[in-house]
């Protein structure tokens, strides 16, 4: 029988980011999920483009994708 998976997607805002980068909580929300069985499988960025040649886009979150086994 072919393993089963369930998924889960969890968005993250950067608006309570510092100069330092992601907020601290952001490590025990991810060992909260490893603890629940869930593995993080990919992460990708949000970004907001900037509307002026000179700037830089902001990121404005991040997408964590998890995965795991569904027991049957």
């Amino acid at each position: 029988m072919a393993e089963r998976w369930e998924y889960k997607i969890i968005y993250f805002s950067a608006e309570r980011w510092t100069g330092t980068g992601l907020p601290s909580d952001l490590n025990l929300k991810f060992d909260e999920y490893g603890a629940q069985g869930w593995e993080l499988v990919s992460t990708g960025s949000i970004e907001r483009p900037s509307f002026i040649p000179w700037g830089a886009s902001k990121t404005v979150g991040v997408i964590s994708y998890f995965k795991r086994r569904v027991s049957s």
